[in-house]
């Protein structure tokens, strides 16, 4: 498979379920020092006693790298091993960084007394 033929969708949203069997799942956030990393899950569903279950395998968890080196790592990987798609999410873009003022600064005044 080449990188070229890997889908790559954004993430779904908490209560949402995937129906694909076989993927990656690639997350970017702040940790709490304001430095940027991911995390890389691959997900695949397994047929256990009849039954079928997910299976996830975390390739990389908290790794200090930016969304898209992960989501490139994470194309070729799905590349190199038939893994179809990825998908991702990256909450650095979201512009919520905690550390972010959320007012600016007030000029300083020069009233006479």
């Amino acid at each position: 498979m080449k990188a070229s033929d890997v889908r790559i969708l954004p993430a779904l949203e908490a209560g949402e379920s995937y129906v694909d069997s076989n993927f990656l799942l690639v997350e970017t956030v702040f940790d709490d020092d304001g430095d940027t990393v991911t995390t890389i899950d691959h997900v695949s569903n397994k047929s256990v006693g009849g039954k079928d279950r997910w299976d996830v395998t975390t390739l990389g968890q908290c790794v200090p790298m930016s969304h898209a080196a992960a989501r490139e790592w994470a194309v070729s990987f799905a590349a190199s091993r038939g893994i179809p798609l990825v998908y991702e999410r990256d909450d650095t873009r979201s512009g919520s960084y905690a550390a972010t003022p959320s007012v600016e600064a007030a000029p300083a005044s020069s009233a006479s007394k």
